[in-house]
């Protein structure tokens, strides 16, 4: 990997004319753009649905950031544009782009240069289709792809940092001067384990922290006077037991680090997402007091961070101020035409692969109560694992164990808004179905677990809901702060719940056949790779817990499993897994999509009321537990 990587092209068009000269001292201003956890919205368009989505994608971007440079110029400032992250994965539109040669007409590597991107990081999802796959993107475009915490075992594309020099309109003794940015990025820590497939043999990823000291005393020590941090981690997580403690914030406390991007937790900062945590300023927009910004996901907003340099007597750069926002992309804001033209054809070819029909569903499939009752999408989901490691696992020790499955609550609402959830009616399933019900790239593989391993995976799922006070009529079952994919049903199993409990004590009963589990008994857990490294903030389990590595995609095991005749003769299609278990009567409120509406039957037994549709577009629905 190269240690650095400089663009002279881009050196002429990034004149910082607004300076000033005040006796010893200089002042100037950065303007720096960022989008980061883009995940392939690069149109604006909810593929497993066919609709658009509330903007236009990257496109809608597009427009945002042309209106940002124009403003910058106007007033004498010049503009970074960086990206941090999670770009090249996510809609379906982004497998499909993996599939295509890439070459300069790829449709990323376009994108990128039309949009003049600066620099942009990787993110943990951008090795999802493989390492090979950003290396070609990092081989195809001039935009710098950094990776700071990434080592390739050859050599390769991507770089450890880059240093941008901005040339200036003060000069002296008539030699024009030069700003030197230094962009460093880093990927989470967990990498190692959620894309282990990926970088086995191929690479590395080093603790994050301790690569980011190393690399600021590089770019520093190469002249850099501004460091700015690409940070494809969140804020104040909650962290797994052992996890490292690296994230946004921690890092943000690396001296020699001057601003910083975060991402990676598909929140928004400045703005709430992060109220009342210790050292993070919601309002103004800093971690550790350093101006920092944190664009939401999907394209959702543009980050503006204006930097109000001053140039001390010794030759150093510093902040002076600062002014920080995000910019809405929302529907109002018209498409780039040049990024929509670039994006036509594989946005066009998606959705004609995915109106294919693969099978037929005989009752409608949907999630709206996902975390309120085990759902009939869950169910599917968990038949197609176990079938598959069931067959793989027959006339070995491991088949004799009793065989679960765990399935996550995925395309779930959340951040992602109301239209965020699963409806399949009753007729044909569409591929596009399938991109809902498994939207990453996750392989099957099969855990031998223990009953005690069980227990902390489901106290795990279960610490997503508030602790409920039996008091309160209109308190949310639902921490909003958790992404709803970190709840997991295991079937196979019966279980009870108790929301009014301590976190990590609501299991209230754990049974297999009638009978309560025990620490020491022993079962085979059909899952995905994802969740057994950890992915999701749960167990990271060592290699040797894997007793089968299937190689098959989940979205692969659905479609085998539709396209059968008999698919109800499979497990688990008729077994409720798990229901709420709670001493005294208690209502919380579910925020789900309208259309959950005509299916409240299906949860008669929690006794739904419908309450409004809130300011978010979401159905509150009250629940008696």
């Amino acid at each position: 990997m190269k240690d650095d990587h400089r663009h002279p092209d881009r050196l002429t068009r990034q004149v910082l004319t607004g300076t000033a000269s005040h006796g010893s001292r200089t002042f100037l201003n950065l303007r720096v753009l960022a989008t980061t956890d883009v995940h392939m919205q690069f149109l604006g368009h909810n593929y497993v649905r066919d609709k658009p989505l509330r903007h236009h994608g990257l496109a809608g971007l597009a427009t945002l950031i042309a209106e940002a440079r124009a403003e910058a110029a106007a007033d004498g400032s010049t503009c970074l544009l960086l990206d941090n992250g999670d770009l090249i994965q996510g809609a379906a539109i982004g497998d499909t782009c993996a599939r295509l040669p890439v070459t300069a007409r790829h449709p990323v590597v376009r994108c990128l240069e039309e949009m003049n991107y600066d620099a942009i990081g990787l993110g943990n999802h951008d090795l999802d289709h493989g390492l090979d796959y950003p290396i070609a993107i990092a081989a195809q475009t001039k935009v710098p792809v950094i990776a700071t915490n990434l080592e390739l075992f050859r050599q390769g594309p991507f770089v450890r940092e880059v240093i941008l020099p901005c040339l200036l309109s003060v000069t002296d003794h008539g030699l024009p001067q030069t700003l030197q940015i230094g962009v460093l990025s880093v990927l989470p820590d967990r990498t190692a384990q959620w894309n282990k497939a990926s970088l086995a043999g191929t690479g590395q990823v080093h603790p994050p922290r301790r690569a980011l000291e190393q690399a600021v005393t590089r770019v520093r020590g190469k002249g850099a006077d501004i460091v700015i941090l690409l940070a494809h981690l969140g804020v104040g997580d909650i962290k797994p037991k052992n996890a490292l403690a690296d994230d946004a914030l921690d890092l943000a406390r690396v001296e020699g680090v001057d601003a910083i991007i975060a991402g990676h937790t598909h929140r928004r900062l400045p703005g709430f997402d992060h109220a009342g945590m210790r050292d993070v300023d919601e309002v103004r927009g800093t971690l550790a007091c350093r101006p920092a910004a944190m664009p939401g996901f999907d394209a959702s907003d543009l980050a503006v961070l204006d930097l109000h340099l001053r140039c001390l007597p010794d030759g150093k750069w510093r902040i002076e101020q600062f002014e920080n926002e995000l910019r809405p992309n929302s529907a109002n804001v018209l498409p780039d035409p040049a990024i929509a033209e670039i994006c036509a054809p594989a946005h066009t070819r998606t959705r004609n692969e995915l109106e294919t029909e693969i099978g037929h569903t005989p009752v409608p499939l949907h999630n709206f109560f996902s975390l309120a009752a085990p759902t009939n999408t869950t169910i599917l989901l968990a038949r197609a694992k176990a079938q598959v490691v069931r067959a793989a696992l027959q006339g070995t020790p491991e088949g004799n164990l009793p065989l679960l499955a765990a399935t996550a609550a995925h395309t779930a609402g959340g951040r992602a808004g109301p239209d965020h959830f699963l409806h399949i009616p009753k007729g044909p399933v569409m591929r596009r179905h399938l991109t809902g019900l498994s939207p990453f790239a996750n392989e099957i593989c099969a855990l031998h677990l223990t009953g005690v391993e069980l227990r902390e995976w489901l106290e795990h799922s279960l610490s997503v809901y508030h602790r409920l006070d039996p008091k309160a009529d209109k308190q949310s079952l639902i921490c909003e702060d958790r992404p709803t994919f970190e709840f997991d049903t295991i079937f196979g199993l019966t279980y009870s719940v108790d929301p009014t409990r301590m976190d990590g004590h609501r299991l209230t009963s754990l049974k297999y056949a009638n009978t309560t589990v025990t620490d020491r008994q022993d079962f085979i857990l059909a899952t995905n790779l994802f969740r057994a490294s950890g992915g999701g903030g749960g167990q990271h389990f060592q290699d040797s817990a894997i007793v089968h590595h299937a190689k098959m995609l989940v979205s692969d095991a659905l479609e085998d499993l539709l396209k059968q005749p008999h698919q109800t003769e499979t497990p688990f299609a008729d077994t409720a897994p798990w229901q709420f278990d709670v001493p005294q009567e208690t209502r919380a409120v579910l925020r789900t999509s309208p259309e959950a509406l005509p299916y409240l039957n299906e949860i008669a037994c929690l006794a739904p009321r419908f309450l409004n549709i809130d300011a978010e577009g979401f159905a509150a629905i009250q629940l008696t537990l």
